[in-house]
């Protein structure tokens, strides 16, 4: 068995060598996707995000909230419209992700405690945008509504501003975010991102490596040739994803909060399991264009599937059961939790065993799908025999 596997490791090796594509998936795309997620995302915030305001009112205060928004970096105040007709279609045709409009007489009702309202929209098929402006403009509202409050309590009672303020503002409340303070995207999404690109790779690479030269051989294969091709795979996913982790890490302003060794531990977990996966398909499809396909169907949805930009706790029961038996649900919160939390690899145990076990299990069934088409292919292989010259099938 040992021969087996350094003899199966060493041809992936050969292979890649040879076939420099393997090389460039394992490693020269990632660094790409590395560097083209962090300067995408560089910024961290969105900023600029196109903007209409229709002020009917005109007054000294519809003008003030005007200008709250146009000095906050968040916004692009672009244009200045007539009537809400004309808001409805520079939102149709995507000139504007943000609308405000402030109703005739507004000044005039705030001063008569009429409590008139602002309306603002939102383009809600663009979420990212929406939720971002959506949190802004509340935190500028909110201000502005504070301030117009305590002059109108200042005004009214004839007492100082300080006792107004504390009038206005009978109960404070503050928040704070912990772990990403800024709100980042990068922070959130790159890390995982450029993991699942790398399963990817892994996955679809793996799931050709057992090839019909190999399944030739007079002797079934063994355990050797399927542990051979996953530590293989495994291993170099590995060197890909520390190689992310440090890109971030380094060049992007990613923090890691965790411990090195407990990301070598996780990383390799994750990848000898997605290397295990593809060598299983590998094992059963033997045309490999149909097990690239196939590989490709299982691996490149799962930051969705497996809950990463989308938390498995808002799926369908049916989702967050099927979300369990897929590697990346095990790896990409836990990763980001390393992270950003600095969480040790203890709280990871149970999806450590999970990895062990998984790979234990895909390995053993990659064995026994080896042997089927060792056997497949030796019924089709004609032999001659040594006594008559007769030809038969294996």
């Amino acid at each position: 068995m040992v021969k087996e596997f350094f003899i199966s490791f060493k041809n992936e090796w050969l292979m890649a060598k040879k076939e420099k594509m393997i090389l460039i998936v394992l490693f020269a795309i990632p660094v790409m996707v590395n560097i083209l997620l962090g300067y995408e995302m560089s910024q961290n915030q969105m900023k600029h995000i196109p903007m209409a305001v229709c002020d009917m009112d005109d007054s000294y205060l519809s003008r003030t909230i005007v200008q709250q928004f146009a000095e906050n970096e968040t916004f692009d105040v672009k244009y200045y419209l007539q009537d809400s007709l004309q808001m409805q279609e520079f939102f149709k045709k995507n000139m504007v992700r943000v609308g405000l409009l402030i109703p005739k007489g507004f000044e005039k009702d705030v001063t008569n405690l009429k409590s008139p309202a602002l309306l603002m929209i939102y383009d809600g098929s663009s979420m990212p945008m929406a939720s971002t402006a959506k949190t802004r403009a509340s935190e500028i509202l909110l201000t502005l509504k504070t301030g117009i409050l305590i002059k109108q309590i200042q005004a009214r009672l004839n007492i100082p501003e300080d006792e107004a303020e504390k009038m206005a503002m009978a109960v404070n409340f503050s928040n704070r975010t912990l772990y990403n303070p800024t709100r980042g995207y990068k922070n959130f999404l790159n890390l995982g991102l450029c993991a699942a690109a790398i399963q990817s790779g892994i996955g679809i690479l793996a799931a050709s490596s057992i090839r019909d030269g190999e399944l030739s051989q007079k002797r079934i294969p063994r355990i050797g040739l399927v542990v051979g091709k996953i530590v293989f795979y495994g291993l170099m996913g590995g060197i890909s994803l520390g190689m992310t982790l440090t890109m971030q890490n380094k060049f992007f302003d990613i923090p890691f909060r965790g411990k090195l060794w407990d990301a070598v531990i996780l990383c390799g977990a994750f990848s000898f399991a997605a290397a295990a996966l593809g060598v299983l398909i590998s094992a059963f499809i033997r045309k490999q264009l149909l097990a690239t396909v196939v590989a490709a169907v299982i691996y490149v949805p799962d930051t969705i599937l497996a809950g990463y930009t989308w938390p498995v706790i808002a799926m369908p029961e049916l989702y967050q059961k099927l979300a369990y038996f897929l590697p990346f649900y095990h790896f990409a919160d836990n990763m980001r939790d390393l992270v950003l939390k600095g969480m040790p690899i203890e709280y990871m145990y149970g999806d450590i065993r999970w990895f062990a076990a998984f790979t234990a299990i895909t390995a053993f069934a990659s064995i026994l799908g080896s042997m089927r088409l060792w056997c497949e292919k030796g019924r089709m292989q004609p032999v001659v025999e040594s006594g008559g010259g007769q030809s038969a099938a294996l």
